[in-house]
Parts: structure tokens; sequence; C-alpha cells
């Protein structure tokens, strides 16, 4: 037994080898190469591309299931880091990178999405080049006519998949949900030196302007529409005398967070995924220990 089993550990320290081994159905076999995923998923992605070794269908399959665990261990153990930091738009963009690597599988780090909006940022800057860059024209960018690679629209087809909730399958789709586009919105926004914040509008989220002495609303899902928020709290059809406190209120990063659990709650239990769903309860649970 002692040689069979330091033969798996000789295997699986090679990366070809280890992968010619993930269909082995032998419980030692599995256990010893899901062992050694789990201690480099890390730097896994990086080491398939400097070996050129391309993984097929049902290898991404089987990885996937074999770290989904840890996966989902890494993400409670982890959940709390972003409470640490000091501005509300760094807590937003740590806990939604964590949630956002996770949806997006093992080949994703939480750093990817800080990556993308950077990229995102300075694609704006260069389309822009010579034009003011302040809320309005950053939305009628994004949302409306004026982007054409970036533009981003809100996902009415497929409102409730899980998926629009992911910051970077977002960023690469173009489709979302309101409280995504709003967040891409506020962050690239921040990286373009401008405060933008949010309005926790009742069943369906809006992004929040302090600008020319009044506060606007923008609703990125609909093609970021500009609406002052005073119209908004005397016109809409939901309007009550707690409406206009509202819409003058900042959405804090904790409300923000836990709206995007809710969200994901609820795209879950509708898709019948249950653990997924049980995950997202925890990690609400945990925000309010």
């Amino acid at each position: 037994m002692f040689g069979i089993t330091a033969d798996i550990v000789s295997a699986v320290s090679d990366l070809p080898h280890l992968i010619r081994l993930l269909d082995d159905e032998t419980d030692i076999v599995r256990r010893a190469v899901r062992e050694r995923l789990e201690g480099m998923r890390k730097e896994l992605p990086a080491k398939l591309a400097e070996l050129a070794l391309q993984l097929s269908p049902s290898e991404e399959r089987i990885i996937a299931e074999l770290l989904a665990p840890s996966c989902r261990e890494e993400l409670v153990d982890r959940w709390l880091e972003w409470r640490d930091l000091p501005e509300d738009d760094q807590r937003i963009e740590a806990a939604l990178s964590q949630i956002s690597a996770f949806l997006s599988g093992w080949k994703n780090t939480p750093r990817d999405v800080s990556h993308a909006l950077d990229e995102l940022a300075q694609q704006i800057k260069a389309d822009m080049k010579g034009q003011e860059i302040e809320p309005r024209s950053l939305a009628e960018y994004l949302f409306g006519n004026r982007g054409v690679a970036t533009r981003f629209r809100g996902n009415s087809r497929d409102y409730y998949s899980p998926e629009n909730s992911n910051l970077l399958w977002v960023m690469k789709s173009g489709w979302g949900n309101p409280i995504s586009l709003c967040v891409i919105y506020r962050l690239v926004g921040r990286r373009l030196g401008m405060k933008i914040g949010g309005c926790n509008f009742p069943g369906h989220f809006l992004a929040r302007v302090l600008q020319e002495g009044e506060t606007w609303l923008v609703d990125c899902f609909n093609r970021g529409r500009y609406m002052l928020a005073t119209d908004v709290a005397r016109h809409h059809p939901a309007a009550n005398p707690g409406m206009e406190e509202l819409v003058h209120a900042e959405a804090s990063s904790e409300s923000i967070i836990m709206r995007v659990l809710r969200n994901l709650d609820d795209s879950f239990d509708k898709l019948g995924q249950g653990p997924e769903r049980q995950l997202m309860r925890k990690l609400a649970v945990r925000m309010m220990e």
C-alpha cells in the first residue's frame, strides 16, 4: 500500500500526469488528486497556461467538482474581510469581487474584478479623450448610445440569472441587473475621480449623483436615464410620505452587499440550486453576527 501511495503522490506532483488522472474512479487516487489540486488552486490557471495544457470540457467539469468544496470554504472564511476597509466603495468592490470570483469558477480570483474595472476605466479615458467625463456623460457612455464596446444593458430576458450579480460576467457580456450595473457605474466613476452613490429604491436599485446642486437618480438598467430625485419622490406610483427621505438617503455598503445576496438567494431558489442558495444565506447571516 505504501508503494502505491508513493507512486500516486509522485504522479500528482506532475501537472500533466495529474490531468490524466482526473477521471480515475479509485477513491485513493481521487483523494490524492483533489488534495493536490486544492494545494495548488491559486496558481493552477497560470501553471496550465505555462505548460500550454488545454483542458477538455470533461476535465474542466471534473476540476470544478473537485475544487467546489474548497472554493465554498474559502468564500465563507474570507467573507467578512471587506469590513476592514475604510471606504464604502472599497468595501463594495471587495465583497462583490469575492462573490464574482466564486460564481465564475476556480480559474478566477477577486483581483480579476479590479483589473477588469481598471481596464474599463482606461478604455473610457481613451475613447473620451478631449471630452469632459462627468457622471452624466459617463452614464451616456456606459448605458446610452455613446459607448461602443463598453455599452451595458439591463438583462430583461434572463432577469433572475445568478450571472447578473457576477460583475466579471456583466463586464464581459454587457448584460446585468439594476444593482450590478449601478455598481459598475459607481466603481468605474470612482476610478475617474467621481463620487457616485446608490439609492435603495424599492424593487429597482438606482445610482445616486449629487450634481449641479441637485440630487439625481440614474436608472442604469434603463439606458442610464437621469431623473431628479424630487420628481421621482413626487410622481412615482409607489410614492409615499417617506419617499422624499428615501431618494435623498445614501445606500450603505452593507445594504448594497446584502441586497446582492438576496438577489442571488432568489435566483438560486428559482433554479432549484439549494446548496448555492444556502451558501448565500450563510454569508448573509455572517453579516448580521
